[in-house]
């Protein structure tokens, strides 16, 4: 015979569960997917989720909040509110990243109206959202740097975070490191005690390679192009799969030392670099390895690193294709797990 549960123990039970086990929450699945800015258009989404197949993106806004006393531009709160959104609708997991003065992080870091605006800020768009149930998540700043973040960000992380969550108790929020968000920047962190924060890093090593410098991003000359071949010495090193792996180890070390959930919120590489197909699949080879989620920069942004253009024209925008390395990302996609 059945014994059915009283009503009342039922939704005790119910209120008790873990919030890990709502659909809003940091999910059990593997994230796959791509970092987009917000002149994204429906068509691009549609695409992205109908012939692709990604489960995820990260909405990037640099530059959201301006010097005190001015507020966020109306126009770009409004395509924030239109690309989260469009996204969400598509049922897609959204985490959403800004910042301030990125190019001077010093320069934010050593204002208390300039934090206090970003707190702001932050309030307007988690009160928007705080009971919507579909999946979104809060990426509190992308890429914290310059040398006052070493030591400031982490007490103004912990200070966003009781911001958060004295609004929105549902969604998971997500944090990086300083210096600019890579694994070393892992030594100047700990965990900020809230149970459904997610810790992320980004990787673009050798940047040499990744971005073609050459006192600049793209200005490598064409001597410089077809000699940083991947694998192979770059920027004083020898880079294979195996120094990619090295240079990830910190921000393992970390996860594994806290017990938190680590995620790669960004990684890329300039199309037309000699072994960017393979450097793109080590990198995703380790990422798979470890079980992370992660968000390949970017889905329909920067042309360097838009996959959908020929890899072979070098400094050119290309019509969009589906090239060798779109339909590596499809079978990738196709995974369930």
């Amino acid at each position: 015979m059945k014994t059915l549960l009283p009503l009342c123990l039922l939704v005790a039970l119910l209120a008790a569960a873990p919030l890990a086990a709502s659909s809003a929450a940091w999910p059990d699945y593997r994230l796959r997917g791509a970092n987009i800015v917000t002149r994204i258009t429906q068509d691009d989404i549609d695409h992205f989720v109908n012939d692709w197949g990604g489960n995820s993106v990260r909405i990037l806004v640099n530059n959201l909040v301006p010097p005190p006393p001015a507020w966020p531009d109306p126009e770009k709160m409004a395509a924030l509110f239109r690309t989260l959104d469009i996204c969400l609708d598509a049922g897609l997991y959204t985490i959403l990243s800004f910042s301030a003065a990125f190019e001077d992080n010093n320069a934010f870091f050593s204002d208390e109206a300039y934090m206090a605006a970003y707190l702001d800020c932050w309030r307007t768009v988690v009160g928007r959202y705080a009971a919507d149930p579909r999946p979104v998540a809060w990426d509190l700043m992308n890429e914290p740097h310059d040398s006052l973040a070493n030591t400031r960000w982490l007490p103004f992380a912990k200070k966003l975070t009781a911001a958060v969550r004295e609004l929105d108790t549902l969604h998971t929020i997500v944090i990086e490191p300083p210096g600019w968000g890579w694994p070393y920047g892992f030594e100047h962190m700990r965990p900020t005690g809230d149970k459904n924060t997610v810790y992320s890093f980004h990787f673009y090593g050798p940047m040499d390679f990744t971005h073609q410098r050459n006192g600049g991003m793209l200005k490598a000359t064409e001597k410089q192009w077809l000699e940083r071949e991947y694998p192979g010495h770059i920027q004083g090193e020898f880079w294979d799969r195996a120094t990619i792996r090295r240079h990830l180890q910190p921000s393992l070390d970390w996860r594994d030392k806290y017990g938190v959930r680590l995620w790669c919120g960004e990684f890329g590489c300039t199309r037309w670099a000699v072994g960017a197909d393979q450097w793109t699949r080590d990198m995703i080879s380790i990422v798979e390895e470890e079980k992370l989620g992660w968000s390949w920069y970017a889905y329909r942004e920067w042309y360097p690193m838009d996959i959908e253009m020929d890899p072979a024209a070098r400094l050119e925008r290309t019509e969009r294709t589906e090239t060798a390395l779109v339909r590596y990302f499809k079978e990738l996609f196709r995974h369930k797990d």
